[in-house]
């Protein structure tokens, strides 16, 4: 938008939008391919609109390459340790922030769908997520574990559950709870006058304030998803709790909905992530939601 914002879209060439890939592409690829995604996707629904006649980034390489599937998921000391580590006073962190990250570890969804949420999708222990909220468009039901209650917190009279700062009924961005993470995990240190502080190779001196290797939020979810394994969840019924997309034959013919296996596949998730946490086998340990941020 800063770049090319502007312009119409009719006068927008192939080369503008290189331009802007290739400077993105040079300090995060795999932004760099989301961005190229989500432009081509704009520029079809201008095609399809009968604004343009072709779409000038057809056939266009990702700026980024080709990106590895990431295997990254948390141990369960680590997972312990993160749960510990956002509940701590001192995390410049909103408690919204805080309660989304562990509600994608604590539903197995998709960090975009959790930060959207909206009350009118929840009834009772279920949350009913839109076609048009989820990635392969189908409408998707969640069961809310007490522990996912608890993290929601207080819904009466909102509209979004996490909404943006400020007065507007609007959900906070993906991208907020991403740099959330990444500025916790490398804290710039700061001597008692404010300065930033510096290694002896030149470069900013940092701290990692959540105290486990570098992640993301999807990689809790990927990490929900080991643990609904490691508890016997079978493959299947996990499928169905993430929502992942269905074989053809599958998704048109069996149409049960499978909710009382999301029900005890959920359940079956806290109860580990509770021993986890909490280093006790119990099915009534309460998890804290989280502590507002300093």
């Amino acid at each position: 938008v800063p770049v090319l914002g502007k312009k119409k879209i009719t006068d927008i060439k192939r080369r503008d939008v290189v331009l802007v890939l290739d400077t993105v592409a040079g300090r995060a690829p795999v932004m760099a391919n989301r961005l190229l995604a989500y432009v081509r996707h704009m520029f079809s629904w201008a095609v399809d609109r009968d604004v343009l006649e072709i779409n000038p980034l057809a056939g266009m390489k990702r700026p980024g390459g080709k990106e590895e599937s990431r295997e990254r998921n948390l141990t369960a000391e680590e997972i312990k340790t993160l749960w510990k580590a956002l509940d701590r006073d001192d995390l410049n962190m909103t408690d919204e922030i805080r309660r989304a990250i562990k509600l994608v570890l604590v539903t197995a969804q998709r960090p975009g769908e959790i930060i959207n949420i909206h009350v009118s999708e929840i009834n009772g222990n279920w949350w009913t997520i839109p076609g048009n909220k989820t990635k392969n468009g189908q409408t998707h039901r969640v069961y809310l574990t007490q522990t996912a209650i608890s993290l929601l917190g207080d819904i009466k009279g909102k509209g979004f559950v996490f909404k943006t700062a400020g007065e507007d009924d609007r959900a906070m961005t993906e991208l907020a709870m991403n740099m959330a993470i990444r500025r916790h995990l490398q804290w710039p240190l700061k001597d008692t006058k404010g300065n930033p502080l510096y290694n002896k190779d030149g470069k900013p001196a940092t701290e990692n304030r959540l105290g486990v290797a570098h992640f993301t939020p999807h990689d809790l979810r990927r990490t929900a998803t080991t643990l609904m394994a490691q508890v016997k969840v079978i493959k299947e019924y996990r499928e169905r709790v993430t929502n992942h997309k269905l074989g053809k034959i599958d998704g048109t013919y069996n149409l049960h909905d499978y909710d009382d296996e999301k029900q005890a596949a959920l359940e079956a998730l806290e109860r580990k992530l509770l021993a986890i946490i909490s280093g006790v086998e119990s099915n009534v340990i309460p998890i804290s939601a989280g502590k507002k941020a300093a």
